[in-house]
């Protein structure tokens, strides 16, 4: 269940990463860059499904590094962060990933932005968009839609997992994108519960 290594990751977030996390992945490898609230949300979703400290500093380093920031600056005033989301700095707060609710209700992205929910914060138009690239059916979009419309997000997010994982029903009521990733990852490992590593 847990990317043991990180060139997974590409391929877990189009298979299992709901849309808001899908989405910035696809952000931070296009642009080498998320800014805070991004990092932040995109950040604790990697440390839920199973990034090691080790392995999330070596991934946002990689990333930002590409788009020409200087290793000693990523050093000095990101890892801390990074850290810090991990409980290794500061007060220790060990920091647990945001849920849909806090996505959807706090801190909403503004232009050059990832972060948020995509249902809740995206237009319609360009939700559509993102939904056809994703190969969701013409029907299956006017249902995540109306949803959309009705302020159904999550029963929206719902929708789209039944629609890429080919399922009539997705037997759960979704409240966190982790509980997305677990249930993609039990189904895409023939149901069963993903052991612990």
């Amino acid at each position: 269940g847990s990317p043991n290594s990180l060139d997974q990751i590409d391929l877990l977030s189009t298979k299992s990463f709901p849309p808001c996390m899908r989405q910035l992945h696809k952000a931070l490898r296009e642009n080498h860059h998320l800014r805070h609230g991004g990092r932040m949300q995109y950040g604790l979703f990697l440390k839920g499904i199973g990034l090691t400290l080790e392995q999330a500093l070596q991934f946002w380093k990689q990333e930002f590094i590409k788009g020409k920031m200087d290793p000693d600056k990523f050093d000095k005033g990101y890892s801390f962060n990074i850290r810090h989301s991990f409980g290794k700095e500061g007060k220790r707060t060990d920091y647990t990933p945001f849920s849909c609710l806090k996505i959807i209700l706090s801190n909403p992205p503004s232009q050059g932005d990832y972060h948020g929910c995509p249902f809740r914060h995206s237009d319609p138009e360009l939700l559509k968009q993102k939904l056809q690239s994703y190969k969701i059916s013409p029907g299956g979009i006017s249902q995540i839609l109306d949803l959309v419309k009705g302020t159904h997000y999550q029963v929206a997010c719902q929708k789209y997992f039944e629609m890429i994982h080919n399922v009539d029903d997705c037997g759960f009521s979704l409240n966190h994108p982790n509980q997305f990733f677990c249930e993609s990852q039990r189904i895409l490992n023939g149901g069963k519960d993903i052991k612990k590593e």
